[in-house]
């Protein structure tokens, strides 16, 4: 396992409440997030120079005022943040520090993610059959295109997977992914998906259950595919397919199918069951971003061209 560790310049020495930051990186649910954690948390105390005791609002809202004359979007400044409240708030709680500074710290105001470009129906079933299967690259890519698109998997639970995590339960093939939190859930695999992805595993040879799913497919053929990886593969079909639109991420792939499973008549539970969304709310936001636009009143408007 990765070992995680603080950079000595990143905090005050002789600030007390060290241990106590260090113990509430420690306690995030993963790597990657342990990993973010630790630097927007490094890059706070840089800007500020002072120990937590010492810091107050006033602080709190000129590294706000810095993040935006860096010219970064409000959704970037608002995670950063969210970082720095949740750590003060930690802080409070531990008897660390007197008051919790951040307790009056607005975040800037975000859209809602859900809002981003999503693929049409059509779009996404031309961007599953325009990946040739003839190499084994192209096998990898349809097989992960597939658990994007259909299963609407996060790049993360893709890359995490292994290919023991691909059994069958209950009648029924499932995927064991290990999504945020480190929580494991099983996701059901359609025939076709299942089929894509055995034909990619069988042209790597003899596997065993602990081998990593996806790997490269040159140099580092045998090591577990990163994120990256998967994120430029995505954006280069896209762009194959001329569509090099701004706001199209890897991450729109999931929103498109979280939203054509609703508009194919997704209940609030099963859709919530389907995305792994710990809160429903985080569901919601979907059918109603849906609803606004199938009930806009501008289609009551009795005015014709």
């Amino acid at each position: 396992m990765r070992e995680l560790t603080i950079l000595p310049t990143a905090l005050p020495i002789r600030d007390p409440s060290v241990t106590e930051i260090m113990s509430f990186i420690r306690n995030q649910s993963c790597f990657n997030t342990k990993h973010n954690y630790r630097m927007e948390i490094a890059l706070f105390y840089r800007a500020v120079g002072k120990k937590a005791a010492h810091i107050s609002l006033q602080d709190l809202l000129g590294y706000r005022e810095s993040l935006d004359a860096r010219g970064l979007k409000p959704i970037t400044i608002s995670k950063k943040l969210t970082v720095i409240r949740r750590l003060f708030t930690f802080l409070y709680e531990q008897g660390v520090i007197p008051t919790n500074p951040s307790a009056g710290l607005k975040l800037p105001k975000t859209t809602n993610e859900t809002t981003r470009e999503i693929l049409s129906l059509a779009d996404c079933n031309r961007l599953l059959g325009s990946i040739e299967t003839d190499t084994i690259r192209g096998k990898r890519d349809k097989a992960i295109m597939a658990l994007l698109l259909i299963n609407g998997l996060r790049v993360c639970e893709i890359t995490r997977a292994n290919v023991g995590d691909l059994v069958q339960t209950e009648g029924c093939w499932v995927l064991r992914v290990r999504g945020k939190g480190g929580k494991t859930i099983d996701t059901r695999i359609r025939d076709d998906v299942r089929g894509v992805i055995q034909t990619y595993l069988k042209t790597r040879g003899r596997v065993e259950e602990e081998n990593s799913m996806f790997v490269g497919t040159t140099h580092r053929a045998k090591d577990r595919i990163a994120r990256r990886n998967v994120q430029h593969m995505v954006k280069t079909r896209l762009k194959q397919l001329g569509i090099d639109r701004p706001h199209v991420s890897t991450h729109s792939l999931r929103h498109s199918s979280i939203t054509h499973l609703i508009n194919g008549g997704a209940t609030l539970i099963a859709a919530q069951d389907f995305a792994r969304h710990m809160n429903p709310a985080t569901t919601q936001r979907y059918f109603h971003n849906l609803e606004r636009l199938k009930n806009h009143a501008v289609m009551m408007q009795p005015i014709r061209v």
